[in-house]
């Protein structure tokens, strides 16, 4: 799970403290080990599928400081940079994140849902499909799930790699920025009461789609 840092680096504006802490990263599992660390989840909802309450999943929402969200978002280690590495490397540190933050997970939920399933629960957490994003408004299930960004967030602070500042696809618009936010969501895979899962279409091909424009 250690990765040396790609062809990445950063043009725009920013503090300089902000701009050295990027530039200086650290290995992902040292990021995951912080979250684990610094773990507050903000909300937990079980989240039914639209048109087929027959699946659901967990969903959770924590709140980081900026500079753990530079580190996990933005930073060539993290999360995103493990995708622009290859998709194969990027699901490996997907899998590795759901799989150390499952038990504080877990925890969590249980707090703020006497009821939570646990069983469910940990099927829901152990999908393939389960992903981490940043906190997106129009996707909020609640006011704590609202994360900052939205389809008109622009950063100060773009990335350039070499390829995602080369694609036209609006999403490399997105995945070039480095936003500087501090909301992380948590998906785990929609399941149904025999804990099959389904996934949508249009997100089978979502580790290819972060490797070539950096964002989904």
């Amino acid at each position: 799970m250690v990765r040396s840092p790609s062809l990445w680096s950063f043009v725009g504006t920013a503090k300089p403290e902000r701009r050295i802490a990027l530039e200086s990263p650290y290995p992902f599992p040292e990021v995951v080990g912080q979250l684990i660390e610094t773990l507050s989840v903000a909300c937990y909802h079980r989240e039914d599928k639209q048109r087929d309450a027959a699946y659901s999943r967990a969903a959770f929402c924590l709140d980081v400081s900026p500079r753990l969200f530079d580190a996990f978002f933005n930073s060539s280690t993290g999360y995103r940079g493990g995708y622009f590495e290859s998709p194969e490397n990027g699901l490996r540190a997907n899998r590795y994140l759901f799989d150390q933050l499952s038990g504080g997970l877990r925890v969590s939920a249980k707090r703020l849902d006497a009821k939570v399933d646990d069983a469910w629960l940990v099927a829901s957490l152990s999908q393939p499909s389960a992903k981490a994003w940043l906190g997106e408004d129009v996707l909020a299930l609640c006011p704590k799930c609202k994360g900052g960004w939205s389809t008109s967030y622009k950063a100060d602070l773009p990335i350039q790699n070499g390829r995602w500042e080369n694609s036209s696809h609006i999403h490399a618009e997105w995945g070039c920025q480095a936003p500087e936010l501090a909301k992380i969501r948590l998906f785990g895979g929609y399941i149904d009461s025999a804990h099959d899962e389904w996934i949508a279409p249009h997100k089978e091909s979502r580790a290819e789609q972060i490797w070539e424009h950096g964002w989904t």
